[in-house]
């Protein structure tokens, strides 16, 4: 990277510090170190929000998705809109007449303190354990994107926005994720318009959305129903929407965020900035994906775009690579080719080659891959690395820099969310309830900061025991789906069933995450016709494949959730659990 890269990148980072840890001046108690004081415009506070579920790996990863298959992935965001209206009409208003701190305290009153430490007890451990992959993930493609050792980019990320988030507090976080969030879209704006610019003569953006509907790159939406597919327009509209219900309406990280605003309609304005742009925002960044899959039609790029790929150990293996290299380059040719007979004339004949070539062109690329992970003895995917490829290699010195930085500001934008959290539910749900002596504001104060320091420390120790592990990341994901739904189902008995009890919903919590694990480890093969259950550390016979994809796990543990915590309630109506 050039010098005049570096300048920037560096420039922006110190001025994140600056930005950041120039708020923390005002905050003079545990509100207005948390919560900025209820203060933040909405505008501010949409955007953190969106900023805060806008990951780097997201940026990178979506970008990666579009590319190697279609956009069928924003089918999981459809849902958010009509989330946003319920969290708007009903939690919003709760959160608001409790004055809460968390969303966890608001269970105290009907279900008792059991349901609220074991509930801000989930987020802890949930968000904990992500806390790690949150900085090694974009870590490792940011190592690359530099030229610098994992572990650098690691502390590098950790520090920054440890530091801000420990010194500013709310107000520095909400501020810091304004100009990250902006910087991020102005790079991903760019880098369209620059992929746009640098097509070929021949070919106008119309003919590259021809192109891209000739080979699927456009489809958006599955309408068939099916447990087993990740994505189609009912798992968006219908599963993701307990995902969403409970991510932006029980989930500390993001509802923090809303309950910075000084009023209820202030909040739900924050709220619905995100339900009327998430989906665009996510449309754009898929299509961006697959512009740029018709962009190294027309320009040269690497069979893989892994930084470095494996030398091929044995004569056997040298020998498949050049047939593959040799296959490989035959067909970019008559792809290309293919592609510009298009852009002269559109007809049937012109498309089927195109289709084809492009089909052989796969088929090399999914060889070498192949190759590399016999040679590796491990799984190879490039995804993640297509985009940072672009980057480096075709877009101008000094906007480099500026592009890096907004893959820095989405990492960070990440955990300085995740971090202000996880403090405010271990002060207020934890120390604080449970303090004996019951100290004042500045004590609190005091210890809020240093227990951001605390999960600032862990979270950066975790990235580097990580590394890129994938199958932690995995593991993360997972027991995050595990939660996710169970946790909504105790605020669905909250607002809805006024019978339900403290019993109910911890019993109900205990049987939604045993129905998770079980849906989640349930399989099912076509060729035999047959359901089995497979517990973790049992091997699965490659005919079987998953019966129920991940997002329709969160309302099987949303609705077991409801049905046991009210039927538990009629039975045990005295409720005694304080």
């Amino acid at each position: 990277m050039h010098w005049i890269d570096w300048l920037v990148l560096i420039a922006f980072l110190a001025y994140t510090i600056w930005d950041g840890t120039r708020k923390g001046k005002n905050a003079e108690n545990i509100e207005g170190y948390l919560l900025a004081g209820r203060g933040m415009p909405w505008w501010a506070a949409g955007l953190s929000i969106m900023a805060t579920q806008a990951s780097a790996i997201t940026f990178i990863g979506t970008t990666g998705i579009a590319y190697t298959e279609d956009m069928r992935f924003v089918q999981v965001y459809l849902a958010i809109p009509f989330a946003m209206i319920l969290i708007s009409m009903f939690l919003v208003p709760y959160f608001a007449k409790m004055k809460a701190f968390t969303a966890y305290e608001v269970l105290e009153k009907r279900f008792g303190l059991k349901t609220r430490l074991t509930t801000s007890a989930l987020f802890l451990i949930s968000r904990g354990l992500a806390l790690g992959t949150v900085i090694a993930a974009p870590s490792y493609v940011l190592a690359l994107l530099l030229n610098l050792p994992l572990s650098i980019t690691i502390i590098i990320i950790g520090i920054i926005a440890t530091i801000y988030t420990m010194i500013g507090g709310m107000a520095g976080v909400i501020s810091t994720d304004v100009k990250q969030m902006a910087v991020m879209m102005f790079g991903l704006i760019f880098c369209f318009v620059l992929i746009v610019l640098n097509l070929p003569e021949e070919v106008g953006f119309g003919d590259a959305l021809y192109l891209a509907g000739s080979l699927d790159k456009l489809t958006a939406l599955d309408l068939s129903f099916d447990l087993s597919e990740r994505y189609n327009v009912w798992s968006g509209v219908i599963a993701a929407l307990f995902l969403m219900l409970s991510y932006f309406g029980t989930d500390q990280t993001q509802v923090q965020r809303y309950l910075t605003t000084p009023s209820v309609s202030e909040a739900r304005n924050s709220l619905m900035m995100s339900a009327y742009a998430k989906v665009p925002m996510q449309f754009f960044i898929l299509l961006l994906g697959v512009m740029l899959y018709i962009f190294f039609i027309f320009n040269d790029a690497p069979i893989s775009f892994r930084a470095s790929d494996p030398v091929a150990q044995t004569e056997e293996q040298l020998l498949r690579e050049q047939q593959i290299y040799q296959q490989y380059s035959e067909a970019k040719q008559a792809r290309q080719e293919a592609a510009f007979a298009i852009g002269v004339e559109r007809s049937e004949a012109n498309q089927k080659a195109f289709v084809k070539a492009d089909e052989a062109f796969n088929e090399a690329r999914n060889q070498e891959l192949a190759l590399q992970a016999e040679i590796l003895d491990a799984d190879v995917n490039d995804t993640n690395y297509i985009f940072p490829y672009f980057i480096l290699n075709y877009v101008p010195i000094g906007l480099i820099g500026l592009i890096i930085a907004g893959i820095f500001a989405a990492a960070m934008s990440s955990i300085d969310s995740q971090l202000n959290a996880l403090s405010a539910v271990s002060i207020v749900d934890w120390y604080q309830r449970l303090d004996q002596n019951k100290h004042g504001d500045l004590h609190y104060l005091k210890y809020s900061r240093w227990t951001t320091l605390g999960w600032g420390i862990f979270a950066t120790l975790s990235a580097l025991a990580l590394g890129e592990t994938r199958s932690i990341i995995e593991l993360v994901n997972q027991i995050g789906s595990y939660f996710y739904g169970s946790i909504l189902g105790v605020f669905i008995l909250l607002l809805w069933f006024k019978n339900a009890n403290g019993i109910g919903a911890l019993t109900g919590l205990a049987s939604g995450m045993l129905a998770v694990f079980t849906f989640d480890r349930l399989y099912y093969s076509e060729t035999l016709g047959d359901y089995s259950f497979f517990l973790p550390w049992t091997q699965v016979p490659e005919t079987y494949a998953k019966a129920v994809e991940f997002l329709w796990l969160n309302p099987v543990g949303a609705f077991t959730v409801v049905f046991v915590g009210w039927m538990v309630s009629l039975i045990f109506k005295k409720d005694n659990n304080e």
